[in-house]
C-alpha cells in the first residue's frame, strides 16, 4: 500500500510540474498579458477557448495557428473586437511550444 501511495504522490508531482512549465511559457510568450485560466481578461479564457474548441478534430492545429501566428494569420476564431496579435507584437513561438502551449489550453 505504502508503494502504491508514493507512485500516486510522483504521479501528482509530475502533473504539477507540467502544469506549472506550461504556466510559465504561456507567461514567457506573454499569453498571460491578455488571457487568464479560468476568466475572460482582454482576451477569452482559456477555459472558454478550450469548451469552443472540444470535440473538434482540428482543435490542436487552429490552436497552434494562432498561437503561432495571431488572428489574422490564422483565419480566426475571432472574439468580438479583439484580435490575436501577430509575432511583430509579441515574442516568437516555436511549433513545439504552440502544440505544448494548445495541448495544456485545451485541457482547461
Amino acid at each position: 500500500m505504502r508503494q502504491l501511495s508514493t507512485v500516486a504522490l510522483l504521479a501528482v508531482l509530475a502533473f504539477s510540474e507540467g502544469a506549472l512549465a506550461n504556466a510559465e511559457l504561456a507567461a514567457a510568450k506573454q499569453c498571460m498579458q491578455c488571457h487568464k485560466v479560468k476568466e475572460d481578461f482582454a482576451g477569452p479564457s482559456f477555459h472558454k477557448i478550450a469548451a469552443s474548441l472540444k470535440g473538434k478534430r482540428d482543435a490542436e492545429s487552429r490552436m497552434m495557428a494562432t498561437i503561432r501566428r495571431g488572428t489574422d494569420g490564422s483565419g480566426g476564431p475571432h472574439w468580438g473586437a479583439a484580435k490575436m496579435p501577430d509575432t511583430s507584437e509579441r515574442p516568437l513561438v516555436s511549433p513545439a511550444e504552440a502544440r505544448q502551449l494548445a495541448r495544456w489550453i485545451l485541457t482547461q
